[in-house]
């Protein structure tokens, strides 16, 4: 069982995961009523995190394991077993461990000591659901280039819809924030404007940053991409362009060097 937690969890780290997950979190308490998990029913979106907690205000010998077939499996406490150094046994102490749910469904857990899969005694439910709607999600929070004066230097970044509709979207440019946007001459991006399918894969976005026209120095600006997602309206990417200055090359005769 061990092994194949480890596996699984592992798998769901490396996920990449929306800047806009929210993390809901769960305690194991003591009372009142009896042992149990609180809140024991919860509802969350896909790629929220829920963090279980040992109860400060009345620690008990806790841990939380996931039900037998879960699809998201998990066994925690002082963090889950297979991340890390995560051990999931039973602990009395202040334990507090996040997991990550990033598939729809439902998911039933237990303590060990308390319950048992399928609901019985110490155990608790989590829905995880589809959002409605298009969810537009990034895979970068920022953009940076280097480039000598009179070059050009490339970055790039992933649009993504989490959501169960169709994603349209554009981009475009700032030169201090996405409310105002403006051209910025030396930022250019290919392609400007898309549209995903839900379940489809990312848009790949070209940044090309251009110092043709730039002395040395550090410059900076936004990537702005709007899209038909009211709640990440505009998503702001932060751009640096280092210009570096460009190694002068001399004629025959003028660089001090007989010849």
């Amino acid at each position: 069982m061990r092994i194949l937690l480890a596996f699984v969890a592992g798998a769901v780290a490396l996920a990449p995961l929306s800047a806009f997950a929210t993390d809901h979190e769960v305690l194991a308490r003591n009372g009142p009523g009896g042992r149990n998990f609180f809140p024991a029913t919860l509802t969350i979106q896909v790629g929220d995190t829920v963090t279980f907690k040992n109860d400060p205000a009345g620690l008990g010998f806790h841990n939380v394991l996931s039900d037998d077939g879960a699809i998201t499996p998990f066994r925690c406490a002082n963090g889950c077993d297979g991340v890390g150094t995560g051990n999931g046994d039973p602990a009395s102490n202040g334990w507090s461990a996040t997991v990550t749910f990033p598939t729809a469904g439902t998911v039933g857990y237990y303590c060990e000591v308390h319950g048992s899969s399928g609901g019985g005694g110490m155990a608790g439910t989590i829905t995880i659901e589809a959002a409605a709607g298009p969810i537009a999600e990034v895979d970068q929070t920022s953009l940076s280039g280097t480039a000598p004066a009179g070059s050009s230097a490339t970055a790039a970044f992933s649009i993504a819809n989490a959501g169960t509709a169709a994603l349209d979207w554009t981009a475009d440019t700032a030169e201090t924030d996405c409310a105002t946007p403006g051209t910025v001459p030396w930022l250019a991006l290919s392609p400007a404007a898309g549209s995903i399918a839900p379940g489809a894969a990312a848009t790949p976005v070209d940044v090309t940053l251009d110092a043709a026209a730039l002395a040395a120095g550090v410059y900076n600006a936004n990537v702005c991409v709007h899209s038909n997602d009211p709640a990440h309206d505009p998503i702001s990417l932060p751009v640096e362009f280092t210009v570096t200055a460009s190694d002068t090359i001399f004629e025959d005769g003028f660089d001090g060097i007989p010849e």
